[in-house]
């Protein structure tokens, strides 16, 4: 089971926006889309589950109840809507300077700092260890 679904990375990125970053192709196939949306999940969840060996928590994150705990659940969002937005190569401009940006750098540095808080165990989840 996935730590999130994609409304969870549409409450996160909105739902037109996951549908741009996902249709790689431009035609609106919505078969692709859900599949492009489902692999960015897929790797997320790969990336959280990576952390979680390292820390001693059992892969997959669920608590007792087999609920994904609320933090890992947004978690996988985020980074989900993240690999959509690099995959596509994705590249914002700063009008001013013309310096190339990465629109979801906050998002990605705050992802980046809850994987390295739950590795370090100073985020302990609710899930089976």
């Amino acid at each position: 089971m996935a730590y999130c679904d994609r409304a969870d990375v549409e409450d996160v990125y909105g739902v037109e926006n996951v549908k741009q970053l996902a249709d790689l192709d431009g035609d609106e196939d919505t078969t692709k889309i859900a599949n492009r949306i489902t692999r960015a999940i897929a790797v997320a969840d790969a990336r959280i589950d990576d952390v979680a060996r390292v820390s001693g928590y059992g892969v997959s994150l669920k608590n007792g109840s087999s609920a994904v705990p609320t933090t890992i659940e947004n978690l996988s969002a985020v980074l989900a809507g993240v690999w959509l937005y690099e995959a596509r190569g994705c590249k914002d401009v700063e009008p001013r300077s013309g310096i190339a940006l990465h629109q979801y750098t906050f998002r990605l540095n705050w992802a980046n700092m809850i994987l390295n808080e739950i590795r370090d165990k100073k985020i302990l989840l609710d899930a089976v260890q």
